[in-house]
């Protein structure tokens, strides 16, 4: 999933410190083997004191056969640097999905973990995985 924000991101910290609260939206692509289309989005995280962010955002993702899936990701955001000593915020995100279209109805069930990286100015990539809980049906 690719994703980027239309019209900036406005961060906002009213109480003197690093603690605010922001808001941004935009829109990107999502490119599985097993979901796919266009998204569109809105984040309006929290900012801690420690200038960590959290990420709390939902979205819709139109697949090209037109189902309509629902998604919401809140997690955090912990800058850092890369291999080549650019500052960079990597993001550590749990991510839920609802679809009523009978092709993605497994998605009800799924919770996802993602893995991603803002890697410039408002592009964020994720690297979403399904969560299996293999003890289902032991004994």
């Amino acid at each position: 999933m690719q994703l980027s924000y239309q019209g900036g991101f406005s961060l906002v910290k009213p109480y003197g410190g690093e603690e605010g609260s922001g808001y941004g939206q935009g829109d990107g692509r999502a490119d599985g083997p097993r979901l796919s289309g266009a998204v569109q989005w809105a984040n309006h995280p929290r900012r801690r004191s420690d200038g960590r962010m959290l990420p709390n955002a939902g979205g819709l993702v139109t697949t090209p056969d037109g189902a309509k899936v629902t998604f919401l990701m809140q997690g955090r955001t912990v800058f850092g640097e890369n291999a080549k000593g650019e500052s960079v915020g990597g993001q550590n995100i749990v991510m839920w999905f609802e679809a009523d279209a009978e092709r993605y109805r497994w998605l009800n069930d799924a919770m996802c973990v993602v893995e991603g990286v803002i890697a410039g100015l408002g592009a964020i990539r994720f690297r979403v995985f399904e969560c299996v809980n293999e003890l289902i049906g032991e004994s």
